[in-house]
């Protein structure tokens, strides 16, 4: 018995050391490796129970091991758990941001115009929204309507699924697009001019997981795998546009992956996690999972102040809603 533990233990602590090292690895190892992301949590929870159980049994090499094992988990919780004493502060040359993947807004003029409401009672002054559904089946029109922006941009590719939109009250310029191949996600570059400043605003919605409750394949493993390592790749084209960029960057959206992951290091390789700036508590994002993940960003430039974060939860959407306030430096 007491061989078996020292096996399960050494396990344990290969496992969190290959979750710790996966986003340092290439990308093609990193999507390989990806599902170890999800694991963060429940092997957390299980390598501190057997170090309570060990401890208690005084079994000190095993002890030992579990603990190690769980140090390392729970440091690699870290990124998704936040405490800030950040007030709110917001002068007048602060920019309010909601980012939000409204799914859709489940194709129902009723949903649109309760998160609508809901959103413009937050005064935000750009609005970033992934999985805008297609015109046939809600049109951009009443999307408009619904929030009443001045300025707006749309992806010029109409997908079926998983379209993007920007609302601002500031003008906007100088779109560009993001496509990648064999795949609906997409990346939407706006430039923002804003109080007589440039501040470049990328709207993401990166590679799926085809994890979701819908999936339908035979084999779950080997499609996470999969999109993981495409993620991996457009995260890495869209890390190139964000370093070339003259301007501030602000990243939101949808990355589809946990902090835990080859994208997410990417992508903040030059960009501070608002989340962790000024967020409060755990940042899970992923509703129909209890909240238990966290994968929706806002990334900011250093010289962008993080000065609140915030997550709001509701039943329009799979995904909870992001609030930032940033104050150019």
């Amino acid at each position: 018995m007491k061989r078996f533990s020292y096996i399960l233990a050494g396990f344990t602590v290969l496992l969190a050391l290959l979750t710790a090292a996966m986003p340092w690895c290439t990308s093609a190892v990193a999507g390989y490796l990806a599902p170890l992301g999800l694991l963060v949590i429940p092997l957390a929870i299980f390598s501190t129970l057997a170090t309570i159980i060990a401890v208690l049994y005084r079994s000190k090499g095993i002890s030992l091991l579990f603990g190690t094992a769980c140090l390392i988990c729970l440091f690699l919780c870290g990124k998704s758990w936040a405490v800030s004493f950040a007030t709110d502060e917001s002068p007048s040359h602060s920019l309010h941001l909601i980012s939000w993947n409204a799914e859709g807004f489940q194709l129902n003029k009723d949903t649109l115009q309760a998160s609508a409401t809901f959103i413009r009672n937050l005064h935000p002054d750009v609005i970033c929204l992934q999985e805008r559904p297609h015109d046939n089946l809600l049109h951009r029109d009443s999307i408009s309507e619904a929030f009443g922006y001045p300025y707006r941009v749309f992806n010029s590719r109409e997908d079926e699924v998983l379209n993007l939109a920007i609302y601002s009250r500031f003008p906007l310029s100088n779109m560009k697009e993001y496509y990648f191949s064999n795949s609906y996600n997409k990346v939407l570059q706006i430039d923002l001019q804003y109080k007589g400043r440039t501040i470049r605003l990328f709207n993401m919605h990166l590679q799926t997981t085809g994890i979701t409750p819908a999936f339908q394949g035979n084999n779950l493993l080997h499609t996470y795998q999969l999109n993981a390592r495409e993620r991996n790749r457009q995260a890495q084209l869209l890390a190139e546009a964000i370093a070339s960029s003259p301007y501030p960057v602000i990243l939101c959206g949808d990355l589809n992956d946990t902090p835990i992951s080859y994208a997410y290091r990417k992508l903040t390789n030059k960009l501070k996690d608002c989340f962790l700036e000024a967020g409060n508590g755990w940042g899970g994002t992923y509703q129909p999972a209890c909240n238990l993940f966290r994968i929706d960003y806002t990334l900011c430039s250093p010289e962008l102040k993080t000065s609140a974060y915030h997550l709001y939860s509701n039943h329009w959407s799979d995904h909870r809603i992001q609030y930032t306030i940033v104050i150019p430096l």
